[in-house]
């Protein structure tokens, strides 16, 4: 039906709550007195750059969208919507004119850095265009549905920010972009607006001038990974704190030192907490060999005892905005954190040193909420999970599923802010699928193409902004390896040329349990942490043990963490029995300190636990070990064959390995519509759209230019359609039901 926007809006602020432009905008440049924008059409005015404006409308189940440009644009123009802030995945709008010199509105996609493909299903409406051939002043108008259903080629617009790309060109013919950018927007509501950190005191946690070399020679020397301590006492003497007080992070900018940007990959900051041993107990860490801005050259694994991550930073992101009300908590007693630095020198440039990192922004007046971060760590070390096979246009890993009796302990239900993704350079799509009472809610983020160099974090979907206690969880990545031959394979691993599945969810208030998730084959997993599975169902040799597994340990450490010792913590050295290690003094602090299930009632301290407690602590430790990979302690024989696979963090127990079927999609607004704009007058220009049936004419008379000899179009095979072109002439009973709208 044909609707007047202006009146439109009006009527729906008051049903829906949406504010009018002349009441939010407060920028009169928005609506010159010459403009073809009228702030009784246009709800929102958004300024882009210097010379770009975008105006939106958000009407019941459609959004009216506009883009001005005040000078130089002399050919298409476009807005889209993006899953990441890069082209792949963006659902583009691209307006321009045709073969016949008629302005149309094209619906387009692009899963690559190629020219975007026609959209078959066209939910796009052309309202107006005009463009001055002189100057380049360049407006236009269309309407699109809330949600088409269109998945995965265009978004459902809902009222959350998201990432926008404009690009413009220097002719009709629909070819490379002559200017381009990106852009945060909101088109149900205000334009988002980023928090002010300059009014709170900061810190800059920076790399020392370190030379961008591989620690280790016998890995990947294109893939450095560097990290340096930093000492919150020596912090704090020139700030004003000391690592007891709590100091909340109230946002973060990173800092990367110009001309370098090329070589950095990511960036992680943990703070380092100590260890948590078999039993729950936990063990302090040993800052003995600690000085601020220590470097550790060879960092792929962190150092011990610091895991908890609270900053993942990579290319292309835009940190999280905190609300007022909310803060990541440091400090209260943690003295030291650790920051990774993941570089990428494909070519082995010479001489290439940097001091980058981030600029830590905090309060030490402490806002009531603190925030936690949720890590979903999926496919990060080699043997996690198998490699993966070449040759493949989608392959996935295995579904990590964290279960409700896990969640189940959330305290009460979660706000989540942000979910941020991160694979490498065959990264094709990722989900964090959520079922709630059997019922799937779908992915927490749409993201419909992975882009390694745009992996910023972004708001979750409105139907999950919220998790709640007894939430189910499914997370997996899938890859794109069909640039390595089908007879070779693609390892798991941190380093870029190895692949990667790694979630994480910023959200609040913090929990202490159930938010950091690992995936795990317990078959691959059980020679790390019990060195022959059958011993968990074999009784002891001697009467003395509970369980053979118990006899082991107590016997032998090194050989019954096999290959902990031998892959992880590179020990060749001889074996050494539970009692050795716990009262071994200075000789075995190490070991202690890495491996904490040493008796914690004191007597470890003292060098005085006797035989008979270390049993039974390494009687527990098997208990929980065992437990972990699915099977039963002797004499406890119930279950004897381990998982397939297991989640560290959660309870492990069989679980129905799928989800439940996702609810339909459901149309929310449907086009043609037609709406009359007070901004554009009826006019003899031959630049504004006339008021004419939508073209049916053959697609080829809008088909853009696709012939560019360096762009090709290998995965946007949906078939073309014909752009959209004005919306039919205006009619009484449409008008008729306006009214009634009006007075709803």
């Amino acid at each position: 039906m044909k609707l007047f926007a202006g009146a439109v809006a009006i009527a729906l602020s008051a049903r829906f709550g949406v504010v009018s432009a002349n009441e939010s905008s407060g920028d009169d440049g928005c609506f010159p007195d010459n403009s073809p924008f009228h702030p009784d059409d246009w709800t929102y005015c958004q300024e882009i750059t210097d010379t770009l404006r975008m105006y939106y409308t958000p009407l019941e189940d459609t959004i009216m969208m506009g883009l001005h440009a005040t000078e130089g644009v002399f050919g298409w123009s476009s807005l889209a919507p993006s899953g990441n802030g890069g082209m792949k995945g963006a659902a583009q709008i691209v307006v321009r004119k045709d073969d016949s010199e008629e302005w149309i509105a094209e619906d387009r996609y692009s899963f690559d850095k190629v020219t975007p493909s026609m959209d078959e299903q066209q939910d796009v409406q052309l309202l107006f265009a005009q463009q001055d051939e002189d100057t380049g002043e360049t407006s236009w108008g269309v309407v699109i549905p809330q949600d088409s259903c269109d998945e995965p080629y265009d978004y459902a617009i809902e009222n959350k920010d998201i990432m926008m790309l404009w690009a413009f060109g220097a002719s009709h013919s629909f070819t490379f972009h002559e200017g381009r950018g990106q852009f945060m927007a909101n088109l149900m509501n205000l334009p988002p607006v980023k928090p002010d950190l300059k009014k709170y005191d900061h810190i800059d946690l920076l790399m020392d001038n370190v030379s961008v070399v591989r620690g280790e020679p016998e890995l990947d020397p294109t893939n450095p990974f560097i990290c340096t301590y930093f000492d919150l006492q020596e912090l704090g003497r020139e700030s004003g704190f000391t690592q007891d007080d709590k100091i909340q992070m109230v946002g973060y900018e990173p800092n990367i030192q110009e001309g370098n940007e090329e070589y950095i990959h990511h960036l992680t900051l943990f703070t380092c907490e100590g260890f948590t041993d078999a039993s729950g107990g936990s063990t302090g860490l040993d800052d003995s060999h600690l000085e601020h801005n220590l470097v550790i050259p060879a960092c792929t694994n962190m150092p011990p005892g610091c895991g908890g991550l609270f900053v993942a930073w990579a290319i292309g992101q835009d940190p999280p905005i905190y609300p007022e009300n909310v803060g990541f908590p440091i400090g209260e007693g943690q003295r030291w954190l650790v920051m990774q630095m993941h570089y990428f020198n494909p070519k082995l440039d010479e001489g290439v040193y940097d001091s980058s990192g981030l600029s830590l922004y905090y309060t030490l007046d402490p806002r009531p909420v603190d925030a936690g971060l949720m890590s979903f760590t999926s496919a990060a070390v080699t043997g996690q999970q198998p490699p993966l096979p070449g040759g493949m246009k989608d392959v996935a890993t295995e579904t990590m599923y964290i279960e409700p009796d896990c969640t189940q302990g959330w305290t009460e239900p979660l706000t989540v802010m942000s979910v941020f993704h991160h694979s490498h350079f065959m990264g094709l799509k990722q989900e964090i699928i959520v079922e709630r009472d059997g019922k799937n809610l779908g992915p927490m983020r749409t993201e419909y193409k992975y882009d390694y160099n745009h992996q910023g974090t972004l708001m979750p979907n409105n139907a999950l902004n919220k998790l709640m206690p007894g939430d189910r969880m499914a997370a997996t990545c899938h890859f794109d390896t069909s640039s390595v031959s089908s007879d070779s394979v693609v390892e798991i691993g941190e380093e870029s040329n190895k692949e990667m599945c790694f979630q994480a969810v910023f959200y609040y208030p913090k929990q202490t349990a159930a938010t950091s998730f690992s995936y795990g084959d317990a078959k691959g997993t059980f020679p790390y942490i019990v060195g022959d599975l059958e011993s968990c169902s074999k009784p002891p040799t001697e009467e003395v043990f509970g369980s053979l597994c118990e006899e082991e340990l107590f016997n032998d450490v090194p050989g019954f963490y096999n290959l902990l010792f031998t892959n992880i913590y590179g020990y060749d050295g001889a074996p050494f029995s539970m009692p050795e290690m716990c009262n071994g003094g200075d000789i075995t602090a190490d070991i202690r300190a890495l491996l904490p299930i040493c008796p914690d009632d004191g007597c470890t301290e003292t060098q005085s636990c006797s035989d008979e407690l270390i049993r039974g602590w390494a009687q527990g430790v098997c208990a929980y070990n065992c437990n972990q990979i699915g099977v039963t302690l002797y004499p406890d024989v119930s279950d004897t064959t381990p998982f397939d696979s297991l989640t560290w963090g959660c309870p492990n127990f069989n679980r129905p390995a799928s989800l439940a079927e996702r609810k339909a999609c459901k149309v929310k607004g449907s086009l043609p519509q037609e709406i009359e704009l007070i901004g554009i007058p009826p006019s003899d220009s031959e630049d504004i759209i006339p008021d004419a049936e939508p073209d049916d004419t053959d697609p080829g008379d809008a088909e853009p230019d696709n012939t560019d000899p360096g762009i090709s179009d290998p995965d946007n095979t949906k078939p073309d359609s014909s752009g959209v072109k004005a919306s039919s002439p205006l009619n009484t009973f449409a008008f008729i039901l306006m009214l009634g709208l009006l007075h709803a």
